[in-house]
């Protein structure tokens, strides 16, 4: 009876899916196997894409706990920044340190956080929010 309690619960934290989808078990090999390129931006819910003042938004996450990002700035000039990335425990957070906050939206004004709250992993799709200056602030990455 206790090896199939210990199989059971073993598939159970195996099978463990993100709020939108992709499997937790998988985090480590999908976030750092791609490039990911933002392709929507949601405030509070509500698409504000078009609202952005960056561009060309790219983060790169290294198995070995580098975050690379970069965009275009306001000005469309090309910005660059590294920092260091770790999953919780659970691996449904990414703890970022070591990278600046964003100047995302005329409405929002710069913005950062410490803590991203993934709501989908998949092979091709990385979403993530955190909460700041009383918005709930989204992103979707595609590879």
């Amino acid at each position: 009876m206790l090896p199939l309690l210990l199989v059971s619960s073993f598939m159970m934290i195996s099978c463990k899916k993100y709020n939108e989808g992709g499997l937790v078990s998988k985090a480590d090999e999908r976030i750092s196997a791609n490039s990911w390129k933002l392709e929507k931006y949601l405030r509070n819910g509500n698409d504000e894409t078009n609202q952005l003042l960056i561009s060309n938004f790219v983060e790169n996450f290294t198995e070995n706990g580098t975050i690379t990002r970069s965009y275009n700035d306001s000005n469309g000039d090309p910005f660059s920044e590294s920092g260091s990335w770790a999953f919780d425990n659970a691996k449904m957070q990414i703890n970022l340190t070591g990278v600046g906050s964003i100047e995302l939206t005329n409405q929002t004004s710069t913005v950062s956080a410490s803590d991203y709250n993934i709501i989908r992993l998949k092979k091709g799709e990385l979403w993530y929010f955190y909460e700041n200056g009383g918005s709930k602030h989204e992103f979707h990455f595609i590879k």
